[in-house]
């Protein structure tokens, strides 16, 4: 699918918005008139300041995110759904990833108007088929997300199918043939062609819930890069709690398939605890993505800014991971007062492999948010400064990690 315009949508959903209704539609004209119509809009200020050899590299940029979106009325378990949406620059200057601005920071927020989400859904028999160009999440997001931090949301043209006849399974089907992702359709590499099938299983049981996964990436995209990204994984996730203890385990097998030019074979661990001890939350976790002599574990459809810090120093042109891996152990603690939410959170990061310098310090990161939500309104203030370890270039020299500082005032409201 490619995007369509946006006035012109607008207009139509214009025209078939009217109230909420609970009845399920008897014509199909009724679906449209009963439908539902909403807007959002996220207005953002974000800094980075790069500390390089040559001197501060800094980078700004003032966007808002308006995004329209309709729901039809149910019609015989039919409904179907379109949302636009369309990001403006304000003020600032930094690398958006489409303006050719390579020297300065990048703030991945690129000037466009699109069709985010367009796709028709069938609800019976206790499941659901979607077709059309979507919002895909599993799990925790590290393997398949949305990206919704990023102005420019990702989304998925695939056929989904979602089960749970089965007392607390769920079961679930996805084909992707292709991935809009954040950079927007004005960028070589805004669009993925894909050939990939994810599978997921979810049971839950007094004590948590276990899932499997399967996830088949192959990318139909000629683009050199993209090709890296052909990956078979199978992984198991475990979801518990205990007392005051809430916690994650999972472990996750990745090997090279079709035409990636690397052959390897890499695994994923996890293991996490949220400890609640009033008025407090204490947060302990340490992940590894592995590396061997001739690849590493990759997750190029991750909503990415939610893992190994904030500053996105990892990421590594959405792969997620470095040529020597990347082990991170952290600590978090949250809570909440004066009707906001605060967090503070610290990582440590090292390489699963030495560097060719025989290194293998990655450096640390300190992070701190604040939000507040109000009726249809939301506030966030969010700061992150990293600080390079000792093991700097990795990547073959093709990755330098530097001081880096980010800064993010946001402001959300729903109608």
């Amino acid at each position: 699918m490619k995007k369509k315009n946006f006035s012109r949508t607008v207009l139509i959903l214009g025209a078939a918005c009217a109230t909420q209704s609970s009845v399920a539609a008897e014509s199909i004209s009724e679906a449209f008139t009963k439908g539902e119509a909403h807007l959002n809009l996220r207005l953002r200020y974000e800094s980075v300041t790069e500390d390089q050899s040559a001197g501060e590299n800094t980078g700004s940029a003032l966007t808002l995110k308006s995004r329209l979106n309709f729901k039809t009325e149910a019609y015989h378990g039919l409904t179907a759904f379109v949302e636009m949406d369309d990001v403006s620059n304000f003020a600032g200057s930094s690398n958006d990833g489409v303006n050719g601005e390579i020297s300065e920071p990048l703030i991945a927020d690129p000037v466009g108007t699109e069709l985010n989400q367009a796709f028709l859904a069938y609800k019976n028999w206790n499941t659901e088929f979607k077709y059309g160009r979507q919002r895909i999440t599993l799990d925790n997001l590290r393997f398949v997300g949305h990206v919704a931090w990023r102005q420019n949301e990702q989304t998925y043209d695939a056929l989904s199918v979602a089960n749970s006849s089965v007392d607390k399974l769920k079961l679930s089907y996805t084909h992707i043939s292709n991935v809009n992702r954040i950079f927007g359709e004005d960028s070589a590499v805004g669009d993925m062609e894909m050939d990939t099938h994810l599978i997921n299983a979810n049971y839950s049981f007094a004590a948590g819930s276990l899932s499997g996964y399967a996830y088949l990436l192959e990318s139909d995209d000629n683009f050199a890069g993209f090709k890296r990204v052909d990956t078979d994984t199978y992984g198991v996730r475990w979801q518990g709690k205990t007392g005051i203890v809430a916690y994650n385990l999972e472990y996750a097998t990745q090997k090279s398939s079709g035409d990636n030019p690397a052959d390897y074979t890499a695994n994923y661990m996890l293991a996490e605890a949220n400890i609640d001890i009033a008025p407090v939350v204490l947060g302990l976790g340490y992940e590894v993505l592995s590396a061997d002599d001739d690849g590493f574990f990759i997750t190029p459809l991750a909503t990415l800014f939610k893992f190994q810090g904030w500053t996105d120093n990892f990421v590594n042109r959405g792969l997620g991971n470095i040529s020597e891996g990347v082990k991170d152990a952290y600590l978090t603690v949250s809570g909440a007062a004066y009707g906001m939410n605060w967090q503070l959170a610290y990582h440590d990061f090292n390489s699963d492999q030495n560097n060719a310098s025989g290194g293998s310090d990655l450096g640390s990161e300190l992070g701190a948010v604040v939000g507040k939500a109000w009726g249809p309104y939301s506030a966030e203030l969010r700061y992150a400064s990293y600080s390079a370890g000792d093991s700097s270039p990795f990547n073959g020299g093709g990755l330098t990690l530097i001081d880096t500082q980010k800064v993010w005032l946001t402001f959300n409201v729903n109608f």
